[in-house]
């Protein structure tokens, strides 16, 4: 629910939340925001080795878009996107990085996708 619907971990500490689940289940024990959050980054890390790990054996090329925004006067981000097509001739998208950049010109924007890239080990493509 906190994934799907892009909800702060802290969501599950709202008192209107608790009302909810002591109505719908009295036995159920929400964990903490701490422990909801462990266990999302660890899902985020298994789902990254595993798309690591597909990267690796795709015999086709992958193609980036990138995207920019700024979020205060010196601070921006920039975001990088992998599109591709699987052995069945699907095509899919994976944000594999959100990296924080200071500018938008074009030389720092490609500092930052190489750096991406290579903390990917996508070096042939």
């Amino acid at each position: 629910m906190i994934i799907l619907d892009q909800l702060p971990f802290m969501f599950v500490e709202h008192e209107a939340f608790h009302d909810f689940y002591k109505t719908m289940h009295p036995d159920f024990v929400v964990p903490s925001r701490y422990i909801i959050t462990r266990d999302c980054y660890a899902l985020f890390i298994d789902e990254r080795k595993k798309l690591k790990s597909f990267f690796q054996k795709l015999s086709l090329r992958i193609f980036f878009i990138t995207d920019t925004c700024a979020l205060g006067q010196n601070l921006s981000y920039m975001c990088l996107t992998a599109h591709f097509i699987d052995d069945d001739w699907n095509l899919h998208k994976r944000i594999i990085n959100f990296y924080p950049i200071i500018g938008y010109s074009g030389e720092l924007i490609g500092r930052a996708i190489d750096k991406c890239l290579l903390e990917w080990d996508l070096k042939k493509f």
